[in-house]
């Protein structure tokens, strides 16, 4: 299989979908929560219909898992034994985007023989497109880019820049906030991004040397876990083990601090697990 053809496809509809939510940004036409503080916001869909109808006409007998439920979609449990797979973000980020905030991107990922073959995410705001190829390559704009490792050790905590966002439960939120607090006592800062695809993008290319968080979809780290691959990063699950089998935390580095991020969660998480 060219995967480079499904790389096309991937940025073609990334491309189409960006235009459509910057013509929409700020203007939700309506407003639904799914769960606590997780938004669907009603000018999302026809950005994941138009993602869709690209894949589905270059590739019309592929399967297609989308975060905003679709007739044309599988569900969660389904895309386990679906391959291949696209699996789409159509708007990383919605309540960025539906508060008119330019930081929130469209994230689409293709998945063939159980490996993440392809990754784009688009920020449509700052015409940034970041896209990979499993074991070719990881691109910004065409430009290849590269996890920064700062120092190694102590020092490499203290100038460490981490990522983070919010899980939506109070409770998750508490330990996520916990984990922070930790981390904070050594990194120079602890930003929260409000996409977490952009956010493993950016570790990928060098402005941040690590994000996490403790509970994410499958779609919001697939395309971003060929990017940060590609580009010499690493990502786990949110005790260091295979991301694969994550549960919904998530560690991404540039590898020299993984070991501390990692002491890190598992100081906050194993006590409570017990």
């Amino acid at each position: 299989m060219d995967y480079s053809l499904m790389l096309e496809t991937a940025m073609r509809a990334a491309r189409e979908a960006g235009q459509i939510a910057l013509a929409s940004i700020g203007k939700p036409e309506f407003q639904q929560w799914k769960g606590p503080r997780d938004l669907l916001v009603g000018s999302v869909l026809p950005i994941q219909q138009r993602i869709i109808d690209i894949i589905h006409a270059a590739h019309p007998d592929h399967a297609i898992l989308a975060e905003e439920s679709s007739e044309n979609g599988l569900s969660v449990g389904d895309s386990n034994e679906a391959d291949p797979l696209w699996i789409i973000d159509p708007i990383d980020g919605s309540l960025n985007y539906y508060q008119g905030i330019p930081h929130f991107a469209i994230s689409i990922a293709f998945r063939s023989e159980g490996v993440y073959q392809v990754g784009v995410v688009y920020n449509p705001c700052t015409n940034e497109m970041f896209s990979a190829l499993h074991n070719r390559f990881a691109r910004l704009n065409d430009q290849p880019i590269v996890i920064q490792q700062v120092s190694e050790g102590e020092s490499a905590y203290d100038q460490a820049i981490v990522g983070t966002d919010l899980p939506g439960g109070m409770q998750a939120r508490q330990v996520s906030l916990n984990i922070a607090t930790l981390l904070a006592t050594q990194a120079i800062t602890i930003n929260v991004m409000g996409s977490p695809a952009l956010g493993l993008c950016y570790v990928a290319a060098g402005r941040y040397h690590a994000y996490y968080h403790t509970a994410l979809e499958l779609w919001d780290v697939a395309a971003a876990s060929v990017v940060l691959s590609e580009s010499g990063g690493i990502l786990t699950d949110i005790l260091g083990g295979s991301w694969l089998h994550s549960t919904g935390g998530y560690i991404a580095t540039n590898g020299v601090i993984h070991g501390w991020m990692v002491r890190a969660t598992k100081a906050v998480l194993e006590p409570s697990r017990q």
